[in-house]
């Protein structure tokens, strides 16, 4: 983890604190999000899911994917 805000989501998944150009937190948000969870329910990569990864991670934006699913994973369990 790489922030305060990282630190405090090891603690608790469920943290409402996020960092401003931190690749974990906008992985956590994005976890968080309409956008992931239609793209879940829609069993695909949806437009307005790859838009919000293209925002936040760039060209890096299938990095991006692995990490929001990891943190996706974390918040279903309650664990960081």
């Amino acid at each position: 983890m790489s922030c305060d805000a990282c630190t405090a989501a090891l603690a608790n998944p469920l943290s409402g604190l996020y960092r401003a150009g931190c690749a974990e937190c906008q992985a956590r948000a994005l976890a968080q999000s309409p956008q992931f969870f239609e793209a879940v329910a829609a069993e695909a990569i949806t437009p307005a899911y790859r838009s919000a990864l293209e925002h936040a991670f760039g060209t890096d934006w299938k990095d991006g994917h692995t990490q929001v699913k990891a943190w996706a994973e974390k918040l279903q369990k309650g664990t960081a």
